[in-house]
C-alpha cells in the first residue's frame, strides 16, 4: 500500500478515523468532527483531546510552538472495528466517571485497539 493510499486528506469527512502520530513516539486515534478546505478538527479518542490539523500537509495546527503531530493513515477501517472506536469515544467522552466495570476494555475495543497498533 502506498502513503497516498493511506494518507487521503482531501478525502476526510465528519466521522471518518485518522491516525497521528508525535515525533515522541506517542499516537492517537481521532475522531474527524469538521472539515474546511484548510483545516481538519479531530478529536483523539482515548484522551478526548481535540486538534486542529492542516489539510494540506497532515500536520497539527497549534499556539504556542508545540511539536505538531503528523496524520499518517486515514485508511478506513473495517465496519465491526470503525464501531468499536466510536463506542470508545462515547464512553470517554460521556462526560461522567466511569466505574472501574466501564473503564475495562470490551473485546470488540481490544480487538480494534490491537488492529490498529498490533
Amino acid at each position: 500500500m502506498t502513503t497516498s493510499q493511506r494518507i487521503a486528506l482531501s478525502d476526510l469527512d465528519i466521522g471518518d478515523l485518522l491516525h497521528a502520530e508525535h515525533p515522541d513516539g506517542p499516537k492517537l486515534i481521532g475522531l474527524t468532527l469538521d472539515v474546511t478546505a484548510t483545516r481538519i478538527r479531530a478529536r483523539d479518542i482515548c484522551r478526548q483531546e481535540v486538534l486542529e490539523f492542516d489539510r494540506q500537509t497532515g500536520l497539527s495546527v497549534s499556539s504556542g510552538g508545540a511539536i505538531p503531530w503528523a496524520i499518517y493513515s486515514t485508511e478506513h477501517l473495517p465496519p465491526e472495528l470503525h464501531e468499536a472506536l466510536l463506542g470508545l469515544d462515547l464512553k470517554y467522552g460521556s462526560g461522567r466517571d466511569l466505574t472501574d466495570e466501564e473503564l475495562k476494555l470490551t473485546p470488540a475495543e481490544k480487538k480494534a485497539l490491537i488492529f490498529i497498533n498490533p
